[in-house]
């Protein structure tokens, strides 16, 4: 019988993509849409969000492991509190323990009408700066924009205990405080929602009045009465409940989420094709319901870009040969193939896997994957660090320019080489990026990525060789949520304040990039000690070592073939 009735609203904080898994005229992939073709977030997606949070935050309040998070090659029915909840992980037809879910969850329904707009993706190639052609890695997809809003309702069945209720209201206060992630791409920045206007309806059929209305009536929010105390009574119970938990992959029990303005000295332009023929201009910035942003997708691969020179500039002047170099590979190049320079994780793996009968779910660890993978994910290491589109504050000011190619034989404009642009000039964006479980050495080597761009060393969007996309950070925040102090990192002070379960701090961006705080260096020598002590699975670095074209530490490079000119000049 139904006990509780959970609403709300789910508001986007950046695009949004629920994927139908088909393909239309307009684009790669298109959003889901039911029967009617309305746009909904289907219940499954939900659930399957609410469960996996679920399941990773569960340990913490001292509850039993999910076979999901042990791994469990076991054919027995998991009995843990998460799968009492949701229904019972990898039923079994022949035993009589399955457990079906107990809570209900409903169609988040598209709450307002707003124009989906097309999305282009692209890898960019580490070499020439420009889209990565050999991979074929251009593809686009269909988006919702930032502040669309879905109606949220789950039902709670009457048999779920007081740890079950606390864990499943630890989950809704995580979504409550912007940390939810729903859909597909999260990662590029997609999929950030908020659970906002949250309300608790109880549901008491014993009495005949009560079920005589709930009979009547077709809807079953008309017979419930508001509950205004149970959300915070089951919070206080779960932060009673926190355990310390050690050594255990999967756990969810911190979290750093970094909030940045990033103000650009000039212009900015990401060329949205769409706006641009509908402006009448050759070019023309990214926009969404009317409004201008930057993808969290874009400034998430400059950081990544940076951060793998960062690495391989440090491991390249301590070794002295290309053995030593794969031995500590520190960053491969996620868009190169087995003939390229730093070829990528994913390439090496999908042969190593073929090759050996590898099992994905059990045979892959962290010791496979290159620092940046570890760290920015790969198609075999999902990612922890999410990086969420950029919003447009401040002022709102446009320049349209014109540019004209010069022909070098007669000094004048090149015929048919003139075109414009429609300049966004000195705008502000602001970001959010957060990481899951950060690590010390993640920390530090964010930390000296986010100093390059606070220096204004980074570019984003288009034009960067006539000065466009020239940015630094102008403003900023991190905070750092843990569990319990012992996932708290060294040199970081939380205080009594709490969201959800997780004790905050917080420290000013701006005050570290000026002058690293003592906690700031703690984490950058980690970051260095990490990268010193780097080990790399010894499989995977025969493989590298067999690949003629894997490192830039090669003695067959022939000079003058790559720069003839430069040679023979220095010849003279």
């Amino acid at each position: 019988m139904i006990k509780r009735v959970i609403t709300g609203r789910l508001k986007a904080l950046s695009g949004i993509y629920i994927g139908s898994g088909e393909s239309g005229e307009a684009t790669d992939k298109l959003i889901f849409r039911d029967s009617f073709g309305d746009i909904v977030i289907p219940g499954t997606a939900i659930a399957g969000a609410l469960r996996t949070l679920a399941t990773r935050t569960a340990p913490n309040l001292g509850l039993k492991n999910c076979f999901a998070i042990d791994r469990s090659d076991s054919d027995n029915v998991c009995a843990c509190p998460v799968c009492m909840m949701f229904g019972s992980f990898n039923p079994n037809d022949e035993s009589e323990n399955v457990k079906a879910s107990n809570i209900w969850v409903y169609d988040a329904v598209f709450m307002e009408k707003k124009i989906t707009s097309i999305r282009d993706s692209v890898a960019i190639d580490r070499e020439t700066g420009v889209s990565a052609r050999e991979m074929r890695s251009k593809y686009d997809y269909e988006v919702l924009p930032r502040g669309s809003e879905f109606g949220f309702r789950i039902e709670i069945q009457d048999d779920l205990s007081s740890e079950q209720e606390s864990l499943l209201v630890t989950v809704l206060s995580e979504w409550k405080n912007g940390r939810c992630y729903l859909g597909g791409n999260l990662s590029r920045g997609l999929g950030n929602m908020q659970l906002e206007d949250i309300e608790v309806h109880n549901l008491d059929l014993s009495k005949v009045g009560k079920l005589m209305d709930f009979l009547r009536k077709d809807d079953l929010i008309k017979v419930t009465e508001k509950d205004g105390k149970w959300l915070n009574e089951c919070i206080e119970n779960a932060k009673k409940s926190v355990k310390k938990i050690n050594g255990l992959d999967g756990i969810y029990s911190s979290f750093a989420q970094i909030e940045i303005t990033l103000e650009f000295t000039g212009g900015f332009i990401l060329n949205d094709v769409m706006n641009a023929n509908r402006s009448g201009f050759d070019f023309a910035p990214k926009m969404e319901d009317g409004k201008f942003l930057l993808p969290g997708s874009s400034l998430r691969g400059v950081l990544r870009s940076q951060a793998e020179k960062i690495v391989r500039s440090l491991v390249t002047f301590d070794v002295d040969n290309s053995n030593e170099f794969v031995e500590r590979y520190p960053a491969c190049n996620p868009v190169a193939n087995e003939n390229a320079p730093l070829r990528s994780c994913n390439n090496i793996l999908r042969f190593y896997i073929k090759e050996n009968q590898i099992d994905t779910q059990k045979g892959i660890n962290e010791d496979h994957f290159c620092l940046a993978c570890r760290l920015f994910g790969s198609t075999y290491l999902g990612s922890r660090l999410f990086v969420s589109d950029g919003h447009l504050t401040g002022p709102k000011k446009i320049k349209i320019m014109d540019f004209l190619a010069i022909d070098r034989f007669t000094g004048g404009g090149k015929e048919g080489s003139k075109f414009n642009a429609l300049v966004l000039w000195q705008p502000s964006f602001k970001f959010r990026i957060f990481l899951e479980n950060p690590k010390e050495w993640q920390l530090g080597w964010l930390m000296i990525t986010l100093k390059d761009l606070h220096d204004g060393l980074l570019s984003v969007g288009s034009g960067q060789n006539k000065w466009f996309g020239k940015a630094m950070i102008s403003d900023g925040e991190l905070k750092i949520g843990v569990i319990s102090e012992e996932f708290l990192p060294k040199g970081f002070v939380v205080n009594d304040y709490h969201e959800g379960i997780f004790k905050v701090g917080h420290l000013d961006l701006k005050d570290i990039t000026m002058k690293p705080e003592e906690n700031v260096e703690i984490w950058v020598k980690k970051f260095h000690s990490e990268l010193k002590n780097l080990k790399i699975n010894i499989d995977i670095i025969n493989i590298r070592n067999s690949s003629t074209c894997d490192t830039y530490f090669r003695d067959d490079i022939d000079m003058v073939e790559l720069y003839p000119k430069e040679v023979n000049i220095c010849a003279l």
